[in-house]
């Protein structure tokens, strides 16, 4: 099998995938969720669309009152709420999230050096995906009847999941028999008491569930935040309802200094230019060419954006992977407006706004 000539700068690599099967060649995902705190490559792609940069910015002040999580006497994790509409990029933010964690504490590691006798050692992490890197719901919110859990099954599920994570990290340590035997919230005491032996902080991710009553989802974050203990930080995706409004579903839980609210919104013109743009990947145009005109480039993209409407983050990573996809083999990668247009419009082959 022949390696491709060149990578489709728009796709994204499973982690660990190019590891798995030693001289087989992978292609990229035309859509996966960007998890750059497992895979390196990653962090190159992600782009600011959808107010992200705003949102991201928002966590990042929950970093500085870091302490308030592995403070002895604090008892206080976070709780951090992502929502937004259906393929609005909420996974790919909660990732974003925890790399930009992982990567401050990190730092802070780097910056206290080499521990004296006695002295606190650097600071451990974990992360515990409840739903795998998609963040799928039906993965936690299914019976073994294939019915609709319930929320006292589902937590339950939700525990387990982060147990079986922490078996696998702490490999070799006895783990408290309740962390498995008794009900979440004792469970994530037994969690939390563990972190704090071992000067550790849990990153638990929630998936989106499709709670089918209204009130539920309000009920199950509440929940979430009392499992939410010290050393624990645990990011729930929450979509957007067709009966309760991202706002009427967390009204509840604030104001809380536990709990903060990153919601994203809806696609604006300018995120189609920002993301054709974009270097992807690592990957900058491999054509040194300019663009014909430009001082209208970001122009006549913006008209594609108004003909196209793209419906969401989803869709328009998809139709660049596609025409990307069309490209790579003549060993040039450059997306123009003319590109977009002709794709999308069904001038050229299959019209891509039905993906």
């Amino acid at each position: 099998m022949t390696a491709p000539i060149q990578d489709n700068p728009y796709g994204v690599y499973v982690p660990g995938s190019r590891q798995s099967l030693p001289g087989f060649v992978v292609p990229p995902r035309a859509d996966h969720p960007l998890v750059p705190w497992e895979d390196e490559s990653h962090a190159g792609q992600w782009v600011d669309v959808d107010h992200a940069r705003e949102q991201l910015d928002l966590f990042e002040q929950c970093l500085l009152r870091l302490a308030d999580l592995v403070t002895p006497g604090v008892d206080q994790g976070r709780l951090v709420v992502v929502t937004g509409p259906v393929g609005m990029g909420k996974t790919t933010l909660i990732h974003q999230c925890i790399y930009r964690a992982r990567e401050y504490i990190r730092q802070l590691n780097e910056a206290a050096g080499t521990p004296q006798p006695g002295a606190r050692g650097p600071l451990g992490q974990l992360v515990a995906m409840t739903a795998g890197y998609g963040n799928d719901g039906r993965a936690i919110s299914v019976d073994e009847n294939g019915d609709f859990a319930s929320t006292p099954a589902i937590n339950a599920t939700i525990r387990d999941k982060v147990v079986a994570r922490l078996r696998t990290h702490f490999a070799g340590i006895a783990l408290d028999p309740a962390m498995s035997q008794e009900a979440p919230f004792k469970a994530f005491g037994a969690i939390s008491a563990l972190l704090a032996q071992q000067d550790a902080l849990l990153f638990a991710v929630v998936p989106h569930i499709d709670w089918k009553d209204v009130g539920v989802r309000t009920r199950f974050l509440k929940t979430c935040l009392s499992h939410a203990q010290s050393r624990i930080v645990l990011l729930v995706e929450v979509s957007h309802g067709t009966t309760e409004t991202a706002d009427e579903v967390v009204a509840e839980l604030l104001p809380n200094d536990a709990v903060t609210h990153l919601a994203l919104g809806s696609l604006r013109p300018e995120d189609t230019v920002k993301f054709s743009q974009s270097v992807r990947s690592g990957h900058p145009d491999p054509d040194d060419a300019p663009p014909r005109n430009p001082a209208t480039a970001g122009d006549e993209l913006l008209r594609v954006h108004q003909q196209w409407q793209p419906a969401d983050v989803r869709e328009l990573r998809r139709v660049f992977h596609a025409v990307a996809e069309g490209q790579r083999h003549s060993g040039r990668v450059r997306i123009t407006a003319d590109d977009l247009r002709q794709h999308t419009s069904g001038g050229s082959g299959p019209d891509l706004r039905r993906l």
